[in-house]
């Protein structure tokens, strides 16, 4: 359990997160939801670690997490106020030699998006059955970078 991001999901929620039930689409129309779309480049700290990401929010709602790990996804939605957003990703969770050992759930929330934003929240971290092994804060700070937003 090389790294840990977020947290884990059964198979059910995971499976909701794939077919992008388990978040609802974006407030696509509104200015405020148009902050969050595009491309961010930075640093997560979890577990007294910390590591480099980019996160890409779609106009349909897609999140995506990349990491040197590789690419994970979930949804994003505006949460009503002026640049409140939370997003949901489910990452894979690899031991050193890249064998998925369970999944983390991240679940962060943000406030007032601009040309950078930090975001919080806890993950939950799952084995390979889905059993529960523990939750972890996480923190997120980026900025715009350049880039079509797709993943």
């Amino acid at each position: 359990m090389k790294r840990i991001l977020a947290t884990m999901v059964s198979a059910g929620v995971l499976s909701a997160l794939a077919a992008g039930t388990a978040h609802p689409a974006p407030y696509a129309g509104t200015d405020s939801s148009r902050q969050l779309v595009g491309k961010w480049a930075g640093t997560v700290t979890h577990g007294g670690t910390t590591g480099d990401i980019e996160l890409i929010f779609t106009p349909s709602g897609k999140a995506c997490l990349i990491t040197s790990a590789g690419v994970s996804t979930g949804r994003w939605k505006s949460t009503g106020g002026a640049g409140d957003f939370n997003y949901k990703i489910a990452e894979a969770m690899t031991d050193g030699s890249g064998t998925q050992q369970g999944w983390i759930y991240i679940d962060q929330n943000t406030e007032a998006v601009s040309s950078t934003f930090t975001s919080t929240g806890v993950s939950h971290v799952y084995d390979m059955t889905g059993n529960p092994q523990f939750t972890q804060v996480a923190d997120v700070d980026v900025h715009r970078v350049a880039g079509t937003p797709s993943c």
